[in-house]
């Protein structure tokens, strides 16, 4: 995520996001962020992490990550996958979780600790 336009794509991805799950490819690891990383840290072994956007921005993003090694499909019963690219995957939930709020201010508490 290194250019302007990708950070804004991931927000307007993530800021009314019910029950999709985006990763985006970065070195070898695939990336979620947001309520993607809160629905992806709930069907399987993440690692997460924040992402502080500088340069004007101060957003404080959340990071869930895990190496290309580790991706296998299907991602969790219930999840289809909805597009693909080069460096991207859209995952389709047949239902929504709701706590988003909740996990992220106790995600940042654990993070800043």
């Amino acid at each position: 995520m290194e250019r302007i336009l990708d950070i804004e794509n991931v927000l307007l991805n993530e800021v009314d996001n019910p029950n999709n799950v985006y990763l985006y490819l970065e070195g070898d690891v695939w990336c979620a962020y947001e309520r993607s990383a809160y629905y992806l840290a709930a069907m399987r072994s993440v690692i997460l992490g924040k992402e502080v956007i500088g340069g004007g921005y101060d957003v404080v993003l959340l990071k869930a990550e895990f190496r290309v090694d580790d991706m296998s499909l299907p991602l969790h019963p219930g999840v289809s996958l909805k597009l693909v690219a080069d460096d991207k995957l859209q995952f389709s939930m047949n239902r929504s979780v709701a706590g988003f709020p909740e996990w992220k201010r106790q995600q940042l508490e654990k993070l800043s600790a």
